[in-house]
């Protein structure tokens, strides 16, 4: 009987040993089956997905100069800054040949305290192979990268200098949507700047052009609509040779006119020397009448692919008024960094 009793009892406390052990194993994995099932009914429910594939770039370039100025009877020597600045832009791939793109880029300045100014871009693009380029927000203008882009080659903050004077909104334009297309040698281009805070509700201002790209050649022309004067645009530049560039834009409105010709010419070595004339005609006639032209003498010595210096000398003759020449000695300085995922 003690026997009996004795394997009566081993039997049950072995079953019961094994039925906890069973019932333990059952329940971790029911319970680590539960996180499983609950993380793929999420992810599946999940709308926003990472990019397959996305890549930043932090950029900025410093150009400070040391300016000798003379404007008649007022002559100065001053720390200059010709337009630092620096940004960021992403690409994320979206499939289906789509690309998201945001950029952003602010301008600081070294000649005043460092301080980061107002944005030259902030704006967000949906590109496609297929169907072109649309942005949003502030960015380049239209008409700056049909022409202007190809004659300012020099280190001032005013190039190109007949240009930035009849067209003071031609570098970026805020409150607009810009249109880019390429087919083959043909780029088309449409930018509108919509009304805000004026009780407007149509574009202020809209452009379109056409640019036709190959073998080192750029022609391009434009047609501009705005509220106080329309504006036609032609521009021509070449890589005659692979020492020799050269480029040209006129720009015409209703009360003025612009010319800017630049060249440059690859010396021996690291050097590299600029040229450029420019004359600007704003309309106006008698001794109230701004217009002027001038030259502009650049050598440059480029010490790395991101470091050149400058030595630079720019003349401005006014029709009326005092003329002016400017002396500049100048660093350029260019940084990035990339990701990419």
């Amino acid at each position: 009987m003690t026997i009996t009793n004795k394997k009566l009892s081993t039997s049950l406390i072995l079953t019961a040993t094994l039925g906890a052990s069973m019932n333990m194993a059952w329940a971790a994995e029911s319970l680590e089956d539960r996180i499983k099932t609950l993380e793929t009914k999420l992810a599946n429910k999940s709308e926003i997905k990472s990019d397959s594939a996305m890549s930043a770039k932090l950029y900025a370039t410093v150009r400070p100069s040391l300016t000798y100025f003379d404007k008649g009877d007022d002559n100065s020597v001053e720390v200059t800054d010709f337009l630092s600045f620096a940004g960021l832009y992403t690409e994320a791939d979206l499939g289906n040949g789509l690309t998201a793109i945001a950029h952003g880029e602010w301008g600081f300045d070294i000649s005043q305290n460092g301080d980061f100014g107002k944005a030259r871009r902030a704006s967000v693009a949906l590109a496609s192979d297929s169907f072109g380029k649309i942005a949003f927000g502030k960015d380049r203008a239209v008409d700056y990268l049909l022409h202007a882009t190809h004659v300012d080659i020099f280190n001032h903050r005013a190039s190109p200098f007949a240009y930035d004077q009849i067209t003071s909104d031609g570098f970026f334009t805020a409150n607009q949507v810009t249109y880019a297309n390429t087919w083959d040698s043909i780029t088309f281009m449409a930018g509108f700047k919509f009304a805000k805070g004026d009780d407007e509700d149509y574009a202020k201002q809209s452009i379109a052009g056409l640019s036709y790209d190959a073998n080192g050649l750029h022609l391009a022309a434009s047609f501009k609509a705005r509220d106080n004067a329309d504006a036609v645009a032609v521009s021509y530049a070449q890589q005659i040779t692979d020492d020799f560039y050269l480029a040209a834009v006129y720009q015409d409105i209703e009360d003025g006119d612009s010319l800017d010709i630049s060249m440059a010419y690859k010396l021996a070595g690291p050097y590299k020397v600029k040229a450029g004339y420019f004359n600007y005609d704003d309309g106006v006639s008698g001794n109230t009448s701004g217009n002027n032209d001038g030259f502009n003498l650049t050598l440059e010595r480029q010490f790395t692919p991101k470091l050149r210096t400058h030595v630079e000398i720019l003349t401005k003759d006014f029709e009326n008024g005092e003329d002016e020449v400017a002396f500049a000695i100048g660093i350029k300085y260019d940084i990035a960094v990339t990701w990419k995922s």
